[in-house]
């Protein structure tokens, strides 16, 4: 009744399709193929293709009973409040490292040849000097 004329100008050539839907890794993949018009009948990608990741499934269109729930599922949310703890942990042990190595005070060792080449001041001379 609304069909296209036959040989029409803007006419489009019709392409069987088949669509994929596979179950792997906890995601389901979609792939749309077309059916070559060849001698040996194969399959090409044409797309569109994507992946769906389940949250849940509900028994009714968007509300219901739950019927599935993915354990393995974080929020944005959850998962951004995650990474800003994990940053202020990071910091936090940052500034407890650097208030540990001011608490320790470094003492430096005794040398032996200090003696050596230590010159004296007025000051050490004038102690000598009145000493004696």
């Amino acid at each position: 009744m609304f069909a296209t004329p036959n040989l029409h100008p803007k006419s489009k050539p019709f392409y069987d399709h088949v669509i994929s839907f596979t179950y792997l890794d906890e995601r389901i993949w979609f792939r749309n193929y077309q059916i070559t018009n060849s001698s040996d009948q194969g399959l090409v990608e044409v797309g569109p293709r994507f992946c769906l990741w389940l949250i849940k499934i509900f028994d009714g269109s968007f509300s219901g009973n739950v019927i599935y729930d993915n354990p393995n599922y974080k929020s944005p949310n959850q998962y951004r409040a995650e990474m800003k703890q994990a940053a202020a942990h990071r910091y936090k042990a940052k500034v407890e490292k650097g208030a540990r190595l001011e608490k320790t005070e470094v003492i430096p060792k005794e040398d032996e040849f200090d003696e050596i080449f230590h010159t004296i001041t007025q000051d050490e001379l004038q102690q000598q000097s009145s000493c004696q």
